[in-house]
């Protein structure tokens, strides 16, 4: 498990504020600073009104299954630029042995989260009384890195959900009789995670569901290219938000940080786009050499408990010097 570091500072005069209940947060602006390493091998799980902190290692899992009734399957696209997902109509397990890649079309899940923006969506026909019925489809995951050898690229069949219970089939290409896979979802988290390489169920989330708010971490986003004029798709360091009720507006350079208030905060309207916050808060400098943090981008957050905050990035490196530790100023609007 990485090294996660967090600093706490009071700051500013204080007039008398009237009886707060919850949560117990200090008073004031407070400064938070996370240790994803210089080759981002951590992310890092924070929840404002408690400050909250953990840390784990990126990576470790490859699909998972919500536990809503949206049936939301998610993919670790950030794994690899060339992680993907594709997929063949009525196409039987056993005789698809070979793939050639230039004659697919290629997705990935969009990180803003909403469901028909997934690799896997539509992957079901039908969900009636707590049971999802599948579509006849064979999905191809590219998982990108050579090293992988024969699990490069996997192979899976959905065959339906059942409560909290998703099957499916998976082989690598090769593979003539399939791993069959049982994986519950449980209300109290998100997702379900499961891991091809270690092929098995994975723990992702360190809290439960109702008590995190953002996750600093590794994804891939599809990015505009000014100088080409062309998008293309990077993996990117950046936040993204819990799917459950967190919701995120960005305020660039148009309002003062120190003049924002609970009034304020509540007359906007917020996004539940999963990346709001994102990972443009930081820039490369070719002049200094280094990423440079714009503090001018504030971010205001409602959390799950009707919590509003006022955040906003101030570093991306620590006292040594080294990249992949991004500090951040916020405060509790009261």
């Amino acid at each position: 498990m990485g090294l996660l570091i967090l600093f706490f500072t009071i700051s500013g005069c204080e007039k008398d504020e009237r009886l707060y209940s919850a949560p117990d947060v200090p008073i004031g602006t407070q400064s938070a600073t996370f240790a994803m390493g210089e080759n981002y091998e951590n992310q890092l799980w924070f929840e404002f009104s408690t400050q909250k902190t953990a840390s784990n290692a990126f990576g470790l899992w490859d699909i998972a299954f919500s536990w809503s009734e949206k049936n939301n399957i998610i993919i670790n696209t950030g794994k690899h630029s060339n992680y993907g997902v594709t997929y063949s109509e009525g196409t039987n397990f056993r005789d698809f042995r070979f793939i050639d890649v230039s004659k697919y079309e290629w997705t990935f899940d969009n990180p803003n989260g909403h469901s028909d923006s997934l690799s896997f969506s539509g992957w079901w026909e039908s969900y009636q009384m707590g049971k999802a019925k599948p579509k006849d489809r064979l999905y191809i995951i590219n998982r990108g890195v050579d090293s992988l050898g024969s699990k490069k690229f996997i192979k899976l069949k959905m065959l339906g959900r059942e409560g909290a219970s998703y099957h499916f089939q998976w082989g690598i290409l090769t593979d003539t009789i399939p791993h069959d896979v049982y994986i519950s979802a449980k209300n109290d988290y998100n997702y379900a995670y499961y891991s091809f390489s270690s092929e098995k169920e994975v723990f992702n989330e360190p809290f439960t569901r109702d008590n995190w708010d953002m996750v600093i971490t590794t994804y891939k986003q599809t990015v505009t290219e000014e100088t080409l004029g062309t998008t293309l798709p990077y993996i990117l360091r950046g936040v993204l938000t819990n799917p459950n009720k967190v919701k995120v507006l960005e305020l660039n350079n148009i309002v003062d940080f120190n003049t924002i208030d609970l009034k304020y905060a509540k007359a906007l309207i917020l996004s539940d786009f999963l990346n709001e916050i994102g990972y443009d808060w930081k820039t490369w400098s070719l002049t200094a050499n280094k990423y440079t943090v714009n503090q001018k981008k504030i971010f205001i957050i409602l959390d799950a408990k009707g919590n509003y905050f006022k955040m906003r990035f101030v570093d991306f490196y620590n006292d040594k010097g080294e990249k992949g530790y991004p500090k951040i100023a916020w405060e509790l609007l009261k």
